[in-house]
Parts: C-alpha cells; structure tokens; sequence
C-alpha cells in the first residue's frame, strides 16, 4: 500500500473518497441498526421510518455546514478548532473535550458490545479479554498511516452495507415472490394496516425521534478528514450530499423490508429484527450470520471513533488546550501520542464498564446525546458566524444550502429533541452530568487562560 501523501505544510493526505464515504458509514451504521432497532419498531410502529427521514434530513444540514466550515479553515483542522476560529477559545476548549468525549464512550459501549457478540461463540472467555483482543488490532491498525486505517474501515464497512443489502434482496422476493416460510404472510401492507402510518399517534413519534437522530451520530466526523483527504475540495462536497441519502436508505429500506416480514408488532428490544426476519424467511443460518455482521460493526464504529478521538486530542494539544506532547506525529503522520492516548482510555473504560454497575455506565452512554446536541448546534451557530464573517464574505465552498434559514431550522429541531429528551424521557441525571461536565470544563479554561495570562506578563 502506498504511503500517505506528504504536501506543502506538513499535511499527510492519503485517505480517498471511498475511504471517506465507507468512514462515515461505518460510525453512523452500527449495532444501533442491527440490534437497538428492534427497540424503535416496538416504539413507534412504522412512524420510525418518517422520523429517520426526517432526522436524515437535518443531520444531512449539519454535515454540510460542518465540510462548508473545514473547508473554509486554510489549515484544514478539526471540529473544535474551526468552531473556535468562529466563537472564541472558549468554545474551542468545550466543543473539543465534549466531542472526545462523545467518542471515547461510543468506542467504550461500542467495543464492549463486540465482546459480548463474540462470546456468543467462545462464552468461556471473558468479555474483558475479547474487548482487548479487538482493541489490539485497533491499535495496529490506527498507529500505521492514515490510509491503513481508511483501507480497514472501508472493509469493515462493506461488510456492513453487503449484510443489509442481503436482507433487502431476499427480502423482496419473500414480499414480491410469495417464496418461503414468511412469502403467504409478507406484504408491505403491514406498514399500516396495524394503526396505520402513526399507530402511536404523535407521542410516539417524537418519542422515537431521538433515537433516529442519533443513529446519524458520525456524519460529521467527514469534516475531520479535510487535513488527510487527497483533493479535499472534491471530495468532501460529493460524499456529503451521497452519505445521508444512502443511510436514509439503508435504515429505512432495511426496516421496512423487516416490518412487512415480521409485523412490527412482534419487535421487541431484546432480539435484532434483521435475525427475526432472517427466521421468519427460512434462512436461520443467515440470522446466525448477522451476530458476526453485529461484532464487525461495533468494531467499525470503535474504530472511526478513534480516528475522532486523536484527531480532536491532537488539535486540542495543538492549540495549547492539551499536553503539548499529544501533537506529536509518527513518520507516517498519525498522531501517535494522541492516539495511544486515546487507546488507553477506551481500553480504561471497558475495565471500568466491567467492574461498575450497569446503571452509571448507563447514564454516561446516555449523557453522550445531550453532548451531541451541544457540538451539533454548536457547528450551526459556527456557521451562522462564518457566514458574517470576511472569510464567509469572500465566497464559500460547498455552501449550506438554504443558509441562514436552514441554521436555524437545525438549531431549533436540536433543542427541540433535547427538551423532549429531558422531559419525555426523563433522562434527569444523564443532563445534570452533561451540564456538570461543561461547568467543569468552562472553569478549567478559565484556570488555563488566567495562567497564560500570567506567563504573558513575566
């Protein structure tokens, strides 16, 4: 394989345009889909395709924003650092420790899962060693060039998008064909011949909007990769405006295909409907399969995750807002310190997943929405600033379409799903957590900011 690609400024590029739209993918496309929608159906019924398109929607807003931003920024960085370059250093200091943060315990919940799928074939190993396992191949994997790892997400991810693609084929001729166990039975009819199209009325449909905006979650991290895309300017724009259109139609292809299978009635949280409808077909074998397609993707998602992770903690160390030794690159380009840093606090964090209960975990996975949320809007309202700003002035690449309207549009729909968060589903704790976190942080960079203050005058 070809090494990264050195340019003026010291920039490694080396990740293309399938790596980039494999990338997004993979972080966006995990056991959330193959597992936790079975959760979703039961919710809302057939309401949960419109609200993964309307989410897709609105998400697809923030990514263009986001590479509109990164592309904008001559030094090509990350998230928190063209948000700072917007809204101070303060919201630098916040959006960038957030968003580790948002991915530190992605990777954890993520890799934990892989273990608990790969068990089901060797349940006399611990799931603590499984996850280190998985973590060491991460971790040759990320420490090599960038394109290394491009090379493995997009592996990764195909296997992904080949398991869905299967499920929709078969699918079809089951619906079309009249063909197996599930064929007499199967008819797209019963997407709303069971309460029609909102069974639970709108309550269950803003119920659910939550979960389908954060199946979204990693659509942004494509503004990450401008520093080590080959021809960024081309390429960012073009995955952009094909990633949500193609997660649009994997979720809602896929669980539409599975709800005229299996009614949706018969979904539960505790069973991937892709095995139900797998069963359902007359194809256990293929259902068996999905648990290895589950284990793949955890691990695709841990491993875009750790890309975001150095990425950010570099940037941040760049900026003077981390341990100046977390910039440090290898020969290949990777930001090695970054990286084996971020490493050890997921593999840290699967060790204390193990020993602490449930519920704290719990709530620290759930706390990851409400920090979503926050660097989310926090891109919007970045936005809004580059727009007044002379560099907005000078003319855009990859412009937001609808701009300013479109902004705000995302920015109300965000507030609006955190308030239904914190009152409709009563996740008190996980926000109080939130709130405390960015406190904290607000009061570390004032510390930080006094001590430079200070150097500056001796």
């Amino acid at each position: 394989m070809a090494p990264p690609l050195l340019v003026s400024g010291g920039r490694f590029l080396g990740l293309k345009q399938r790596h980039i739209l494999f990338m997004a993918l993979g972080g966006s496309v995990g056991a959330g889909l193959f597992l936790g929608s079975g959760g979703a159906i039961q919710q809302a019924g057939t309401s949960v395709l419109l609200a993964y398109v309307l989410c897709g929607i609105v998400v697809f807003l923030i990514g263009r924003a986001a590479a509109e931003l990164a592309l904008s920024d001559p030094e090509g960085r990350t998230l928190n650092a063209f948000v700072g370059r917007y809204l101070g250093a303060r919201m630098e200091f916040l959006v960038g420790w957030s968003y580790w943060l948002i991915w530190t315990l992605v990777c954890i919940s993520e890799i934990t899962a892989a273990g608990i799928f790969v068990r089901h074939w060797i349940p006399e190993v611990p799931q603590w060693a499984v996850a280190a396992v998985l973590g060491g191949v991460l971790l040759a994997v990320g420490s090599r060039a960038v394109a290394t790892f491009g090379e493995m997400e997009f592996w990764l991810a195909i296997i992904k998008i080949w398991a869905i693609v299967a499920l929709i084929g078969c699918g079809l001729v089951t619906i079309l064909g009249h063909v197996g166990p599930a064929g007499p039975r199967a008819s797209f009819g019963h997407l709303w011949d069971a309460g029609g199209v909102l069974p639970h009325g709108m309550a269950g449909f803003a119920a659910i909007l939550p979960m389908a905006l954060f199946a979204f979650g990693g659509t942004e991290i494509i503004a990450l990769t401008a520093a080590e895309t080959d021809n960024a300017v081309r390429v960012l724009p073009r995955v952009i405006n094909g990633i949500v259109g193609r997660i649009i139609v994997f979720y809602v292809g896929s669980l539409a295909v599975i709800m005229a299978i299996v009614p949706w009635g018969e979904a539960d949280a505790t069973h991937s409907p892709f095995v139900l409808a797998f069963q359902h077909m007359g194809l256990p074998t293929a259902g068996e399969a999905i648990n290895a397609v589950m284990a793949l993707a955890a691990l695709s998602s841990c491993n875009a995750g750790l890309y975001a992770t150095s990425r950010t903690l570099a940037s941040l160390a760049e900026s003077g807002m981390a341990s100046a030794r977390l910039r440090e690159r290898s020969a290949a380009g990777v930001p090695a310190m970054a990286f084996a840093a971020s490493f050890a606090t997921v593999l840290a964090g699967v060790v204390l997943n193990y020993f602490l209960p449930d519920r704290l975990f719990g709530y620290a996975i759930q706390g990851v929405a409400f920090l979503l949320i926050f660097v989310w809007a926090s891109i919007m309202v970045a936005h809004l600033a580059y727009r007044r700003s002379m560099d907005g002035a000078r003319g855009q690449v990859a412009a937001l379409p609808g701009a300013p309207v479109s902004n705000w549009l995302a920015i109300m729909f965000l507030l609006a799903i955190g308030l239904d968060i914190v009152w409709g589903g009563h996740l008190y704790v996980p926000f109080l957590l939130d709130a405390a976190w960015l406190a904290v942080l607000v009061l570390l960079h004032g510390r930080l900011s006094a001590r430079r203050a200070g150097a500056s005058l001796v």
